[in-house]
């Protein structure tokens, strides 16, 4: 792997951990029935269809559905949209 994408890679997680800390200060994620694991694996995943994709956004898509099925699915609607919201924050903090 090349120093530039260790550095991409990095980026990115230092970006989905801030994603996560800003879904913590919103929501009570102790509250919420899902798991670490996945929280960081939907954060990674609306991080990686930011850039718009259409493979990226059918890979969320596909994620959310599985959640929904898991979980409330209002619940998963309504994580995401403060998601999203966050992503567009970072988006505009970044230009």
């Amino acid at each position: 792997m090349s120093r530039k994408a260790k550095a991409k890679k990095i980026s990115e997680a230092c970006v989905v951990s801030d994603s996560l800390a800003r879904l913590g200060k919103r929501l009570d994620l102790k509250g919420l029935p899902f798991s670490e694991e996945e929280l960081q694996t939907l954060a990674r995943r609306f991080r990686e269809s930011f850039f718009g994709t259409p493979k990226r956004k059918e890979r969320l898509a596909r994620y959310q559905a599985h959640l929904a099925k898991k979980y409330e699915p209002d619940l998963v609607t309504k994580i995401s949209a403060e998601l999203e919201s966050i992503n567009n924050e970072i988006g505009w903090e970044e230009k």
